[in-house]
């Protein structure tokens, strides 16, 4: 699976990341009585700390690819900075440094829990195999892809309340940005627009952006399915 568009979420865990690298060079510069913002001595602290780096480094790149662990490591890199913290917290039990402490621990965790949740929708899990053509039999949900000029068929193999995944079968392109999307069920064509977040394994992800049909779009759709029964073959 190749990101398209990395969303938000993903974006400010990074930002944190290279952060998490700074805050923890404030606490050490509280508690030697240094200058926090001599960026020299920030740089030689970090090339002097080969452990933080690989952690840091490790964690930047699972994030950045959007791995199904990335939300563990990253807590995994989190708590190793809590630790060094905690450790010079209590060298001097200085308040400022358990108050910054306790800050950054409240934000990483809610930073994990975005992640968790943006990292399951069915945008990023086409949720078959990566060898099995999947064969939904009865339950094969087709739609329709449009971009520009370009109709293609396809069908859903995952789905979800803010997107879904889908095997393109016709298409040997791959397409980018935003498309239009039209699915028939049982006479009804329900409408929607989305974006493309991700690509693989012969399909696409798409994050539902609105309907052009208030009445007739994802959400009406999404509903149905759900009261029919169908779910994923593979989830």
């Amino acid at each position: 699976m190749k990101f398209l568009k990395r969303p938000v979420v993903i974006k400010n865990i990074l930002l944190f990341c290279l952060l998490s690298l700074f805050f923890l060079s404030v606490v050490e510069s509280l508690e030697g009585g240094v200058s926090a913002l001599d960026l020299e001595q920030f740089v030689a602290r970090l090339k002097a700390d080969s452990t933080l780096l690989v952690w840091f480094t490790i964690v930047f790149i699972s994030v950045f690819k959007g791995m199904k662990t990335s939300p563990y490591i990253f807590l995994s890199f989190c708590l190793y900075v809590l630790t060094r913290s905690l450790g010079v917290f209590f060298i001097d039990l200085d308040k400022l440094i358990l108050m910054l402490t306790f800050l950054y621990s409240v934000i990483s965790y809610n930073f994990f829990l975005f992640l968790r949740l943006e990292l399951n929708e069915p945008f990023y899990n086409p949720s078959y195999p990566d060898n099995i053509m999947p064969d939904f039999g009865y339950r094969k949900l087709p739609i329709l892809v449009k971009q520009g000029n370009s109709n293609i068929p396809g069908f859903l193999t995952n789905w979800g309340e803010n997107g879904f995944y889908c095997k393109l079968p016709e298409s040997d392109s791959i397409i980018k940005g935003k498309v239009e999307v039209e699915i028939t069920l049982e006479n009804h064509t329900f409408f929607t627009e989305g974006v493309i977040m991700t690509n693989g394994r012969g399909g696409i992800g798409v994050r539902i952006l609105k309907n052009p049909v208030p009445d007739l779009g994802w959400s009406d759709y999404y509903g149905i399915i759900n009261e029919l029964g169908l779910r994923p073959a593979y989830k």
